[in-house]
């Protein structure tokens, strides 16, 4: 019910109570005048004599909550006005004691279901699809606020320090060994072969700078061309060959190389501390912070451009992700119970972190308004059912009345 409406009724209540007081005056005027008529009329002026005391009482009770009767500033009333400070602290710590306490609300909480109602909300598809928009967007809403440079910078002091307490060269080891368990020595040595023959025909140039610059100074320009012409068709042929001949002794002594390097890596302590100082080198090198920020663009320009695309991969992943956590709620009793439990761990930790503010909030809110805003707050609230203490007044007050008036005249 709307504040405009509070208002009608208070008034069409009020007309009522005030037209039961005019109606018991006029009575006992109109009795009192025509007293004569009979003995009877005695009884209806002592009950509109006592219904106009009641109804005027409890007018001046009601009245005195909100006002000063008749302006008149009589002691102890306009209470409500008065007592505005005092209603406010009494108010916020009425609704903390009795509607904030921990226990009450976790076992309401409790009786919820909540566990139940999550899992059946989050099956629906259109659901889970909704909660998958906001989370992608919620998503490219924090990338786009994030700060490059800083989470650069987190990424690679995370990695950093990740990295320093792995020992480098039994790890190293370890992987060489995966490659030789799965015989896949030979693959490794042509992806090696490949890149290296790849990367030979890709740096033409600085190649050729390279053994320029080794060569003595009378040499004529043409033999580095040679040179270089020289080194790619061994790495072509090279490749070739091993692509050709799977029994190509290459492979053989790659194979061994890599037993000797296994054994190195994890037990030699020469190796170990060459690779631990390298290790620290890298961590030191700038490349490391390069590498980070490069992840960090990737991924967030991966994440931004699905986040903002409907019906992107990302979209369905998280939908299909909740929807795969609403049939675990729905038909795995535990983790029903565990959810359950976190709800009313978490409405018990909000309600004694948060529930002395939310008083203290009610306090300062109704402590904010003016003396007549509250008055005309609580009137609009209760003053409809304060008008019918009115009316029973006059009401009673009149029955009571004309019971001691019949009492006197039989005694």
């Amino acid at each position: 019910m709307d504040e405009t409406q509070r208002a009608a009724d208070l008034r069409r209540m009020q007309r009522i109570a005030t037209g039961l007081l005019v109606a018991a005056t006029i009575t006992f005027l109109l009795a009192t005048i025509f007293r004569e008529l009979g003995p009877w009329v005695g009884f209806v002026r002592a009950f509109a004599e006592a219904a106009m005391i009641g109804a005027l009482a409890d007018w001046f009770a009601v009245t005195a909550l909100f006002r000063h009767p008749l302006g008149l500033p009589i002691p102890h009333t306009a209470i409500i006005p008065a007592r505005k400070e005092r209603i406010a602290e009494s108010f916020g710590r009425f609704v903390e004691r009795n509607f904030l306490d921990p226990e009450k609300i976790a076992a309401r909480v409790r009786r919820q279901d909540v566990a139940g109602r999550v899992a059946r909300w989050l099956r629906q598809p259109e659901r889970s699809g909704q909660v998958a928009d906001l989370a992608a967007e919620s998503l490219a809403g924090m990338l786009r606020l994030a700060d490059d440079e800083e989470v650069g910078a987190l990424i690679s002091r995370a990695l950093g320090e990740r990295l320093a307490t792995v020992p480098a060269t039994p790890l190293a080891g370890r992987l060489l060994g995966a490659v030789v368990a799965g015989h896949r020595q030979q693959e490794v040595l042509l992806q090696l072969v490949r890149v290296l023959t790849q990367w030979i025909e890709a740096n033409q140039e600085p190649i050729r700078r390279r053994i320029a610059g080794e060569l003595p100074a009378w040499v004529p320009r043409i033999v580095d061309q040679k040179i270089y012409e020289r080194l790619l068709e061994s790495a072509r042929k090279m490749l070739a060959d091993l692509s050709a001949n799977p029994d190509h002794p290459l492979y053989a002594q790659f194979t061994q190389t890599l037993d000797r390097w296994i054994v190195n890596l994890q037990y030699d302590p020469d190796v170990r501390a060459r690779g631990e100082e390298l290790k620290q080198e890298l961590l030191q090198h700038p490349m490391l912070r390069e590498m980070a920020s490069s992840l960090w663009q990737d991924l967030k320009t991966s994440l931004l451009t699905q986040s903002a695309t409907p019906g992107s991969p990302l979209r369905h992943s998280i939908a299909r992700g909740l929807a795969h956590l609403g049939d675990v709620l729905e038909h795995d009793p535990e983790w029903r119970a565990r959810v359950d439990g976190w709800a009313e761990e978490l409405a018990r930790y909000a309600v004694r972190r948060y529930g002395r503010s939310a008083g203290e909030f009610i306090t300062q809110t109704v402590r904010a308004w003016e003396a007549a805003e509250i008055t005309r707050r609580i009137e609009l609230q209760f003053g409809r059912d304060l008008q019918f203490i009115r009316i029973n007044g006059t009401i009673v007050g009149g029955v009571a009345g004309l019971v001691i008036y019949t009492v006197s005249l039989l005694l």
